[in-house]
């Protein structure tokens, strides 16, 4: 009778025990929005639901229906590349918990060696006026000495899907979020380009990235060559374009990140914009982008910390960027992208899990997975974003 009495204690004690380190609810949220950030929820909301017994439902549908979803109060959270223009609800936040490139990827079998781009050539492709891989613009920037920065790096122990801890490869940032430039490789370029026609693919829909995009051609170019590409940014790419596309045969339209770069897989000779992990998951080569400084960089989780740094956090959570500031080892095509919160008009439950949420994507999901090209957001827009994510409520 003794041991039957311990064993039946012994079961209480285990399970008081489990309901302890147990959530205190298991709830789910919704959300849609930057088709963008999805690499990175789709990793990284496994993970989430492991460690806090929420489960996290994302819709990539572009950062246009995702605003447009959050101020009708259809979901619970969602993500967008770019601020609201019009149209924002009142009750609500921007938290700034991603970061990542812009890629520009390609598909050119024959040419072993990484294209070169500047702001100039890239305005001039994706407005129709460069339609050959062979063009006199096009060879001008990829023949002569090019300098490329080397990132100081380290190395991290995380968690695998089967619990096994496994080591990868992330930048080394200081206190203020901003990465260590080593060195600088001088690369003589020569890089033969074939007679080859270009195929543009872009966002059919509206596209936070698209926004950014178009965002830099403009601020990049203003300077010394406002006329390439004159129009402010919009959402839907073919209205920032300062040409009418349908004359354009060369001009392809898909909707959202793996569409346009599972075209530019299938096409010889097409090129489009999207985040770099949708480059590695289609196995495309990625161009370096020069910088203000003269620099050629690859489109990488530093070079994104080095650009970001030299903006300024507004206010709200935002972040505005100067493409002709001169920040060594910057990656000129790096954005900030958002994740949106109620600040009132949801359950207590509800808001908890959105705001536990955020603070997993802005801690832990960079550092899981640096494959995928997002950056380790540190710093002053850490503080932002921890202090905008306090007023999920």
């Amino acid at each position: 009778m003794k041991n039957r009495k311990k064993i039946v204690f012994s079961a209480i004690v285990t399970s008081l025990a489990l309901i302890s380190t147990s959530p205190a609810f298991a709830g789910a949220i919704n959300g849609s929005g930057a088709t963008f950030a999805s690499p990175l929820i789709d990793s990284c909301k496994v993970d989430f639901a492991k460690d806090s017994g929420h489960t996290v439902n994302y819709t990539a549908g572009g950062s246009s229906k995702g605003r447009s979803d959050f101020t009708a109060n259809l979901v619970d959270f969602a993500g967008s590349d770019a601020p609201y223009t019009s149209g924002a609800p009142a009750n609500f936040v921007y938290a700034p918990v991603y970061a990542a490139p812009i890629a520009i990827m390609y598909n050119l079998p024959t040419v072993k060696s990484p294209v070169y781009l500047d702001e100039a050539v890239l305005a001039q492709i994706f407005a129709g006026e460069i339609t050959n891989w062979n063009d006199p613009a096009l060879k001008t920037v990829n023949d002569g000495t090019v300098k490329v920065p080397v990132y100081k790096t380290k190395k991290i122990t995380v968690k695998d899907k089967n619990g096994k801890n496994v080591s990868k490869t992330v930048p080394a940032l200081d206190k203020n979020g901003n990465p260590t430039v080593t060195k600088y490789t001088t690369v003589e370029v020569n890089t033969n380009l074939p007679n080859l026609p270009i195929t543009v693919y872009y966002r059919s829909e509206g596209s936070g990235t698209s926004e950014n995009f178009a965002r830099y051609l403009k601020g990049a170019n203003a300077a010394k060559n406002p006329d390439l590409w004159p129009k402010a940014q919009s959402s839907t790419f073919i209205n920032a374009m300062p040409i009418n596309v349908s004359t354009k045969f060369n001009f392809q339209g898909a909707s959202g990140s793996a569409a346009v770069s599972a075209g530019v897989a299938g096409k010889v000779g097409a090129i489009t914009y999207s985040e770099l992990s949708f480059a590695t998951d289609n196995k495309l080569p990625t161009a370096l982008i020069k910088n203000a400084s003269g620099e050629y960089v690859a489109p990488s989780a530093a070079g994104v910390s080095a650009f970001l740094g030299g903006g300024t956090i507004n206010a709200n959570g935002t972040v505005d960027v100067d493409f002709t500031k001169k920040i060594p080892g910057a990656y000129s095509l790096g954005i900030t992208s958002y994740g949106l919160g109620y600040t009132s008009g949801k359950s207590a439950e509800t808001q908890k899990i959105v705001a536990e949420w955020y603070t997993y994507l802005l801690d832990k999901c960079p550092g899981k997975y640096p494959e995928k090209g997002f950056s380790q957001i540190t710093g002053a827009l850490y503080d932002k974003a921890k202090a905008q994510i306090a007023l999920i409520k």
